[in-house]
């Protein structure tokens, strides 16, 4: 849970307001010439922050030059980008999270106007809100993990956590490790262990190769 919230400076909540204030806004805002420092503001914080660890997968990259973090909404700036700038709806995610969850709906209510503050607003696990060990078991981080809760579960397909990346060259999914997983996600009881016994067999076995 990220508890060290960003804090603009006067001019950066000026652009801030600014924007908020505007009649017509949308999340294609972000590119303009305009956010170019803020976002390093943004980017720049969280990353520390966050001990460069990724907050949906819990991979930990500690390059400082920036290029493989993107800025996370975590509330896409496309559907609601009267949030594009509050701090508690931002984080830095690695790029194949910010990726596989792209615009996905993450809201219990999509049409909020205010933006949510509870846990329970979201059906995705809030980097600022939720505590991840609560919800998700990251038994490999970057290889497997467990759901302990349907939010956990929401949050694993969401941003494609199961997604199986060679250890060596993190290029193409392991196609029947990445079925299996999605297997393992929609059975119970005696058949979830089953798949997930041999979901560690067979990650295990990917490792010495």
């Amino acid at each position: 849970m990220i508890n060290d919230l960003l804090e603009y400076s006067n001019e950066e909540q000026r652009l801030v307001s600014d924007f908020i204030q505007r009649e017509e806004k949308n999340g294609n805002d972000w590119s303009n010439d305009e956010f170019t420092d803020i976002k390093a503001t943004i980017k720049n914080h969280y990353k520390v922050v966050q001990n460069y660890t990724c907050p949906y997968c819990k991979v930990v990259n500690p390059n400082t030059h920036g290029m493989v973090w993107d800025i996370e909404h975590i509330i896409a700036k496309d559907t609601k980008p009267i949030f594009m700038l509050e701090p508690r709806n931002l984080c830095v995610a690695c790029k194949d999270c910010n990726g596989a969850k792209s615009n996905k709906d993450v809201l219990v209510n999509p049409r909020r106007v205010t933006f949510p503050t509870n846990e329970s607003d979201y059906k995705i696990v809030h980097p600022h809100f939720d505590r991840y060990e609560l919800h998700i078991k990251a038994i490999t981080p970057g290889d497997f993990y467990r759901p302990l809760t349907s939010k956990g579960e929401y949050t694993i397909v969401t941003c494609r956590l199961l997604r199986f990346y060679g250890v060596v060259q993190q290029t193409q999914p392991d196609i029947e490790i990445d079925e299996l997983a999605k297997a393992m996600i929609s059975s119970q009881g005696a058949a979830r262990r089953v798949l997930e016994d041999e979901l560690v067999r067979r990650i295990s076995e990917k490792r010495i190769a």
